[in-house]
């Protein structure tokens, strides 16, 4: 499938959305930090999910995992 518009591309949203949707999975698998919040921003440029953390000590902490398609004629064949 030919990619015509990247700002956002259909695969961006699909996949911060499919990562935003697994979040009891991830939550599973860390035993230090609890998901407190997703926030998905799949309507910017370079789509982004902003995960509010809080650890065992109470402590907040904020990861950004950002999607970021290349475009057709970049990827190696």
């Amino acid at each position: 499938m030919k990619t015509i518009h990247y700002n956002p591309s259909l695969i961006e949203i699909e996949f911060a959305k499919i990562i935003a949707d697994l979040r009891e999975e991830i939550q599973k698998k860390s035993a230090v930090n609890t998901i407190v919040d997703i926030t998905n921003n799949s309507t910017k440029d370079n789509p982004n999910l902003v995960l509010k953390l809080e650890d065992k000590d109470g402590d907040k902490h904020e990861l950004i995992i950002q999607f970021i398609q290349r475009p057709d004629d970049l990827v190696a064949k």
